[in-house]
């Protein structure tokens, strides 16, 4: 285990959770330890027992709010580090981890916000990443998780960069927070790169990953009406027929899912109209 600091950036992992009573479970997020940077853990919870934290470099938030993107919001509010690294709490770090992240962010001074790769817990990369590392675009984003993402917190409230409350779990539109936080950076003028470096595993199964699940289907149709109007009627209709095509759905199924996504882009019409 490595435990010297590093000299110039710190790095501050920014953990959501729900309802935990002691930081057990962060012993299992870094087995090989957690000296070398600094943990803000956002505990959300509506009980009267709350999380307590007696580690220098660990410290706790209790919040009775709801929705993952409140928490992170939470957290960005009140990270003070140089780097800030979105995290679950389901995650296991390898050793050294941070050291990939502040080394990367040190050689890429002018980049706002940095991926990096992600491995499923029974071996092999989470999903399918670029061989190279490589500057993102507003398409390269679109496939980007939340754990795979760490930022400058200054840059981003300097910018007045934020979660959007109404996508992610626990909200009502429940995927597609981390693009719209990414997108965000990037219309703002900030730079995004791709480092082709592993930093986290996963458990194999992401609830963002079930790409034909009624949530799934809402809040994406929500998502593209955001962005693209009136063309996310197009857009999902592609979108059915690319879940028959490729088995999320059966296409017995076919019309239900695109009025599940009707549905979403008319709630989401309705929330900005409010």
């Amino acid at each position: 285990m490595t435990n010297t600091k590093h000299p110039k950036l710190e790095l501050e992992v920014l953990v959501a959770t729900q309802n935990r009573s002691t930081l057990d479970f962060l012993l299992k997020m870094f087995p090989f330890g957690f000296d070398g940077f600094k943990v803000l853990v956002i505990n959300q919870s509506v009980s009267s027992v709350s999380l307590t934290s007696e580690l220098e470099n660990v410290r706790v938030i209790n919040s009775n709010t709801k929705g993952l993107s409140v928490s992170r919001n939470i957290a960005l509010e009140n990270c003070d580090s140089d780097i800030a690294l979105i995290a679950d709490d389901d995650l296991i770090y390898p050793e050294n981890f941070q050291h990939q992240i502040i080394e990367t962010f040190q050689s890429k001074k002018a980049y706002a916000l940095i991926t990096f790769k992600a491995q499923k817990l029974s071996g092999g990369d989470y999903r399918t990443y670029s061989k190279e590392s490589k500057a993102h675009t507003k398409a390269s984003i679109k496939d980007v998780i939340s754990w795979e993402i760490a930022f400058r917190p200054k840059w981003a409230k300097t910018h007045k960069i934020v979660f959007n409350e109404r996508f992610g779990l626990g909200a009502e539109f429940q995927t597609a927070e981390e693009y719209l936080f990414a997108n965000s950076i990037l219309e703002a003028g900030g730079k995004l790169w791709f480092e082709n470096k592993v930093i986290v595993s996963h458990p194999d199964f992401n609830s963002g990953m079930d790409l034909g699940s009624d949530r799934v289907v809402y809040a994406r149709a929500a998502l593209n009406y955001k962005l693209y109007k009136s063309w996310a009627y197009v857009w999902l209709m592609k979108y059915v027929v690319f879940l028959i095509n490729h088995d999320y759905i059966a296409w017995q199924q076919g019309l239900k899912k695109y009025n599940v996504g009707v549905n979403g882009i008319a709630a989401f019409k309705k929330k900005i109209s409010a």
